[in-house]
């Protein structure tokens, strides 16, 4: 190739470069946006426990029940729900089972996606406790 090609071939490719960098921005850019919009990672589970005893908090999904962890009296714990728990239809709900005591209580069924925010405020009768989804 010629000195002079090349310095030809070199100003069409810095000519053409912010179009390629502008294209290829606008691809990436739509991308990112879609990811952005779908919630990932844990659901996570704030247990707001007013009541004189710990708890210990299970989530229920698909027929099976797993241990998430204890819920201190009278504090306020998070936990984290794996995607793995919510289940194939994110169909879930929790339990609170009073160390020492034989009256457990159940969530209403909820539908949850991974990210979802779930707070359970459990109060010193645990039959008025209540379950908000964000």
């Amino acid at each position: 190739m010629s000195p002079g090609k090349t310095v030809t071939h070199a100003l069409k490719m810095l000519l053409l470069l912010p179009a390629f960098l502008l294209l290829m921005d606008g691809c990436g850019g739509r991308q990112k946006e879609a990811s952005r919009s779908l919630p990932t990672g844990p659901t996570s589970l704030r247990v707001e426990n007013h009541n004189w005893l710990d708890v210990t908090i299970y989530v229920v999904h698909d027929g099976q029940r797993s241990r998430l962890g204890a819920a201190t009296a009278a504090r306020t714990t998070d936990f984290a729900i794996q995607p793995t728990q919510l289940g194939q239809l994110g169909t879930i709900s929790l339990i609170a089972d009073p160390v020492g005591s034989s009256k457990a209580v159940a969530s209403p069924k909820v539908v949850v996606k991974p990210g979802t925010r779930l707070v359970w405020t459990l109060q010193t009768d645990l039959s008025r406790s209540s379950l908000s989804v964000y």
